[in-house]
């Protein structure tokens, strides 16, 4: 071994000469200069930009959960008598997707979605497969994309106005 290895086999560091609990000498930090201030303002928003793409992701993932859910629940149309109560059943569970789309949608409302796309696309394809196979099963004929998008517009009473959020999601090509 060197002599800068001990008997554990790895090297110090520099640092590791300085004590911990000790600050250099004459090296305060005042908390009210500009540059902390900037600081700590650029912490509380990137802080905050992480913890709405924490939501997002959280909600990507229900939404992807429950419509996996929907597809296996389709998938028993050709072992189950009642074909109607399947969908029936499927709807009302598309439903509720798209109300965690509507949240999405809040969430994202007055930010660029471009930089959430990574947290949402998933789910959002999930949904896309899921009504597609849904539309497949009732119609025998493919679903196109203006009539997914007519699903997703929502009227919240909240803003005053039709809340087209979700639609743009998928038309703006995050898919």
């Amino acid at each position: 071994m060197s002599s800068k290895e001990g008997s554990g086999g790895f090297r110090k560091r520099k640092h590791d000469n300085f004590p911990h609990n000790q600050r250099r000498e004459g090296k305060d930090v005042n908390s009210s200069s500009p540059v902390m201030l900037a600081f700590k303002s650029f912490q509380q928003e990137l802080d905050a930009r992480h913890d709405k793409y924490e939501r997002l992701v959280k909600l990507s993932r229900d939404i992807t959960v429950e419509s996996k859910r929907t597809i296996f629940l389709l998938h028993r149309i050709t072992s189950a008598p009642d074909m109607e109560e399947i969908l029936t059943e499927s709807e009302v569970k598309l439903d509720g997707v798209r109300q965690k789309i509507l949240q999405v949608a809040q969430e994202l409302s007055g930010e660029d979605m471009h930089q959430f796309h990574r947290a949402i696309t998933t789910g959002l394809q999930e949904y896309v497969e899921a009504v597609s196979f849904q539309h497949f099963i009732k119609t025998r004929s493919l679903i196109s994309m203006d009539e997914i998008n007519k699903q997703l517009i929502f009227t919240t009473e909240e803003y005053g106005k039709e809340n087209k959020t979700a639609a743009e999601i998928i038309r703006r090509g995050f898919l």
